[in-house]
């Protein structure tokens, strides 16, 4: 990438790969906070610009909703201080939307059903939905786990919340939401505790890739998928370095993996893209 990150969100947009904010190093040990938003073409092996978010953001989300971009939520420069704004690029300008019901950072945004939906985060933890039809959030029933720094996806139907971390505890639980009924349930359990890290549905498997874990810190290099045929998580290509607060994309058979930091509780950012084949 041209600016390297990490806790950053990652969607695919027109089959770009779009990247939003994020924290960069602004010297060697400190880090700062981007507003720079980039596009990767994997048809064409290269980096654009979109126009900059408004405020500089971090451990922020993204959905693509319908074909429309959201930047949403994450914790604003300085500090670590949750925000409910959203923002929509609408015709080359980012543009306000109703806030959310919670302010939140360290979630995880997922689209279902014509809505969008914010899991877990700080300081709330809950989950909470946008109706773009009126522009309005609601409050949902939220996981019976407290989890920050997690991962969620859309998968047969529902959504689900994976992994994560609260104070103390790196969690390998997962938890799924069914909309129809509006309540959670247990998931298969992660074979590595994770936080921190990306997860995507390809195909009919969920695939989560890095995250970090504490005492001792360390930034992981391993991966997992979830076969529904099988009821488990297994393992597969480790990732070539070890990295957290990197998103996860999934674009025409492969996966891509843009950013994120080396060092585990640090910033130390790679800037780099990997990619793998899974058909």
């Amino acid at each position: 990438m041209k600016v390297a990150r990490s806790e950053h969100p990652a969607v695919i947009l027109d089959d770009q790969i779009v990247v939003l904010g994020g924290l960069i190093e602004s010297a060697p040990g400190r880090f700062g906070v981007t507003p720079t938003v980039e596009t990767y073409d994997p048809a064409g092996d290269s980096w654009a610009r979109l126009p900059d978010l408004p405020q500089p953001r971090h451990h922020n989300m993204a959905a693509v909703l319908e074909g429309r971009l959201f930047a949403v939520g994450g914790f604003s420069e300085p500090g670590f201080t949750a925000t409910d704004r959203m923002w929509e690029l609408v015709g080359g300008s980012w543009i306000d939307r109703a806030p959310l019901a919670q302010a939140v950072g360290a979630g995880a945004a997922v689209v279902l059903d014509g809505r969008l939906f914010v899991v877990g985060g700080a300081p709330g933890g809950g989950l909470q939905a946008y109706d773009p039809t009126d522009d309005s959030w609601e409050i949902l029933p939220a996981p019976s786990t407290f989890r920050e720094h997690l991962a969620a996806v859309v998968f047969a139907g529902e959504i689900w919340a994976i992994g994560g971390r609260q104070p103390g505890l790196v969690h390998d639980s997962v938890e799924i939401f069914d909309p129809v009924t509006s309540s959670w349930r247990p998931g298969p359990t992660l074979g590595q505790r994770r936080s921190g890290f990306g997860a995507v549905v390809a195909g009919d498997l969920i695939y989560v890739v890095g995250g970090e874990v504490f005492d001792p810190d360390e930034a992981l290099e391993s991966t997992e998928r979830f076969d529904p045929s099988v009821g488990s998580w297994m393992e597969f290509e480790p990732l070539p370095i070890g990295l957290h607060g990197n998103p996860l994309a999934a674009h025409d058979g492969s996966l891509y993996l843009p950013g994120g930091s080396m060092q585990a509780a640090g910033v130390e950012n790679s800037g780099e893209l990997f990619a793998i084949e899974i058909g």
